[in-house]
This record gives C-alpha cells, structure tokens and sequence, in this order.
C-alpha cells in the first residue's frame, strides 16, 4: 500500500475530528432519548397508581385503613420510581462525562495529526521554494544563470568618506 501524503493525512484528520464531533452528538441524542423514554414510562406508571389509589378510595370511601394503607403504597412506589429516574439520569451524567473526556481525546489526537500533516507539508513546501532559490542565486549549479543588470552599487565606506570631505 503506498504511503499516504501529507494532504491526505490532514484531510483524514479532519475528517476525524468530523467524526469525533458526529460521534458525540449522536451519543447525546441517544442518551436524551433514553432519559426522556424512562421518564415518560414513570409518568405513566404513576398515573396508573394514581387512578388505581381513587379507584379504591371511591369503592370505599368509609374503610379508613384500606385508604390509608392504599396512599402509603402509592408514595412509597412513586418514591422508588423517583429514585430510579434519579439513578438512571446519574448514570447517564457519568457515562457523558466519560464519552466527553473520550471524544476530547480523539478530538485532539486528530487535530495533532491535521497539525502534523500541515507542518510536513510546509516543511516539503518551503524546502523546495528554498532548493529552487538556491538554484537561481548559484549560477551554474542548476540555476538558469542569469544575473541582474545594473550599476554596481558604491560601498558605504566609499560613501562615509565622500560626505566627511564634503
């Protein structure tokens, strides 16, 4: 398999980052959908209870005990109901903490390679733009040869000289 180029390194670095990015999104949207689903099918279930604890109040309105021990039940399942959503949405909360500390890892890890890629590329880009002006100023080795034309310039000690006489 060929090597690939410095180009193709930082294009598959970003698309990386793309991924990382699309990756978290999509795991934040998963974890939402589960919270909102848990939530939704509590609700429910406490509406049931709810309506099963008046129903039996409203057949016997006069047994007390029955009533009484019928509203204990109720808020003790919707007491485990409210602890189960409160574990459900802190395991969520640390496996998000987990997927984020993770998804920065990669995230970083893709732009240092889209880094990498950019510094070999410049390094290639600047070697060769330094080869082909070493060519230029170095006739004869390789270079095309041509010099500039014009009047030599006077040195500036030449010059220092001309205005103390002046």
């Amino acid at each position: 398999m060929p090597q690939q180029s410095s180009v193709d390194k930082f294009f598959d670095a970003v698309d990386n980052a793309y991924d990382v990015v699309l990756d978290t999104l999509k795991a934040g949207v998963d974890r939402g959908y589960r919270v909102s689903k848990g939530l939704i099918e509590q609700a429910q279930t406490g509406q049931h209870e709810a309506l099963e604890l008046a129903q039996s109040v409203a057949k016997a309105p006069t047994n007390v005990a029955n009533a009484t021990g019928a509203v204990v039940q109720t808020l003790t399942q919707t007491q485990g109901r409210v602890l189960e959503l409160s574990r459900q949405w802190l395991d969520e909360a640390l496996d998000s903490q987990q997927e984020g500390r993770e998804a920065l890892r990669r995230l970083i890890d893709a732009n240092r390679q889209a880094g990498e890629a950019v510094i070999e590329t410049s390094r290639g880009l600047f070697g060769r733009a330094q080869e082909r002006a070493r060519q230029v100023i170095r006739p004869g080795r390789g270079g095309n040869g041509a010099r500039a034309e014009g009047e030599p310039r006077p040195r500036r000690k030449a010059q220092a000289e001309e205005t103390k006489t002046e």
